[in-house]
């Protein structure tokens, strides 16, 4: 009797470990449940993280860094965070020229930078500053953006750049102590642009003693007297506050202000396509919204800079014909620079537009 009993203890004790043998396996060795589809689940790879610094001279209160800002946001939208955008507006990254060193270099991936900028790097971009070549904006737009001007853009490339957006500030108008009726006025004035070798043509067909002054020195030297005007759209006279060193401003509308945001080609291609794609995507949405900023700011310029003293005038036909006819040589240089075919291209599309939304 004893002995049954003894033998009863042996046996639940060994059912007992067995148990908890199994229930130990159980929890801790087990493959991984599977899928809906019958294979074990994944661990998703850590995706990579593109970083961007993207450069522009312009105020945060410009159309351009609205422009740069709506990039950033819909980029990393699109993106799912893959592209992450650092905005560095007045400057921050260096002079214009600078900037664009630096992303032909690869040492700053994009730079919002004017047209007579960028064609210090690619000469093609020069025919863009043709003197009086866009009667308005919307003229302007239907070039830059067509066939035309994707052709003049491409010239980029050979030099280590890509063009991704282009942006506009306006139309150029004239400042000094007095306006200016026709190139006569401007007979040996020292007068500022931008360091172009088509705006320094420019001016000197005007008559006037063109001087090269970095966008960042131009108030100072206004405000000193090293120069006596110079050249740049409403929008810029607002945000450099020129009131302050100018008494007046010429509407002569003689040049675009055209921004084109460049991108190094190296750091481009290197992108996996659906991120170069989310680049472009993000690009278009956002420099429609800086078009039609400008547009619906301009007025408000005009109205600002009469509201702080400024003289505006504006040029009578036969003023703006004198201007018009003083510029013709500077097409002949142009052409001399870039070639007959593009010139004659540039000034053909670019007449059509001007008809088109004259009306």
């Amino acid at each position: 009797m004893v002995k049954s009993v003894k033998a009863r203890v042996v046996a639940l004790v060994v059912a007992g470990v067995l148990v908890v043998s199994l229930l130990a396996g159980c929890s801790g060795s087990q493959p991984a449940a599977p899928a809906p589809g019958g294979q074990p689940k994944a661990e998703q790879p850590k995706q990579e993280v593109f970083k961007v610094k993207f450069g522009h001279n312009q105020d945060t209160n410009s159309p351009q860094h609205r422009c740069a800002e709506a990039f950033k946001q819909k980029v990393e939208e699109l993106s799912k965070g893959r592209v992450q955008v650092t905005v560095y507006p007045n400057m921050q990254l260096g002079q214009l020229r600078q900037q664009a060193e630096q992303v032909q270099a690869g040492t700053q991936e994009m730079s919002m930078q004017p047209v007579s900028v960028w064609g210090n790097f690619a000469q093609a971009l020069e025919g863009f500053d043709i003197p009086f070549l866009f009667a308005n904006n919307d003229a302007m737009f239907e070039v830059v953006t067509g066939p035309v001007g994707q052709e003049v853009f491409k010239a980029l490339e050979a030099k280590g750049l890509v063009q991704i957006g282009v942006e506009t500030g306006g139309l150029k108008v004239m400042t000094g102590k007095a306006p200016y009726r026709g190139p006569k006025d401007l007979k040996g004035k020292k007068f500022r642009v931008m360091p172009a070798p088509i705006l320094i043509e420019t001016y000197k067909a005007f008559g006037a003693n063109p001087t090269p002054v970095e966008y960042g020195e131009l108030y100072n030297a206004l405000q000193q007297g090293v120069v006596d005007g110079q050249e740049n759209p409403l929008q810029t006279l607002s945000m450099l506050k020129l009131w302050e060193v100018q008494k007046a401003v010429t509407i002569t509308n003689n040049g675009p202000m055209l921004y084109v945001t460049v991108g190094n080609k190296k750091w481009f291609d290197s992108l996996p396509k659906d991120l170069q794609q989310n680049i472009r995507d993000a690009m278009a949405y956002a420099d429609k919204i800086e078009w039609e900023d400008l547009k619906k700011n301009e007025e408000g310029y005009l109205k600002q800079l009469k509201e702080k003293g400024m003289e505006v005038y504006s040029p009578t036909p036969e003023e703006m014909q004198a201007f018009r006819e003083a510029s013709k040589p500077v097409v002949e240089f142009i052409a001399g620079r870039i070639g007959k075919d593009l010139v004659d291209k540039l000034m053909k599309t670019a007449e059509a537009a001007n008809i088109k939304y004259s009306k």
